[in-house]
């Protein structure tokens, strides 16, 4: 089933290329996507706009229940990060979780952190997660080919 999502996300790459920041969401997604579980699809970062747009190539792609989690620091409001990115994001604030930093306070001299945490997007999606790692394949691809002139 893996290997024909995957063949399907072969095809439907010529398609979905032409669309405005779909190349933009896959390069982010090989930055800073999660690509060691085949069922899931995952991308955590702390700007509002890059979390935007994955939030954005994620409900498209997928009708699964997407889950958000934020991580931050002692020193930070959990509730006000939930209403900052459930706002920002439009998704229904219960569908939010937190994950308080371990190392939270142990950070001497630290002087920069996040202003809203990390919120990371997660859905569980294996057909998703076959698909994508196509599209990822077919636009590292194309980089070798702009590359060697062809």
């Amino acid at each position: 089933m893996r290997y024909a999502a995957y063949r399907d996300g072969w095809w439907e790459f010529d398609e979905l290329k032409t669309e405005p920041s779909f190349r933009d969401f896959l390069c982010l997604y090989i930055g800073e996507g999660y690509k060691k579980n085949r069922n899931t699809v995952a991308i955590g970062n702390s700007d509002p706009r890059i979390m935007r747009l994955a939030d954005y190539w994620i409900r498209r792609l997928t009708d699964r229940k997407i889950l958000y989690s934020v991580q931050y620091h002692a020193d930070q409001d959990p509730e006000y990060l939930r209403k900052f990115w459930s706002f920002g994001l439009g998704f229904d604030p219960d569908d939010f979780r937190y994950q308080r930093k371990s190392n939270s306070g142990k950070l001497n001299g630290r002087n920069w952190r996040s202003k809203w945490g990390v919120l990371t997007i997660t859905v569980n999606d294996t057909y998703l997660r076959s698909r994508l790692q196509a599209w990822m394949d077919r636009l590292q691809d194309s980089w070798i080919d702009s590359i060697c002139g062809v």
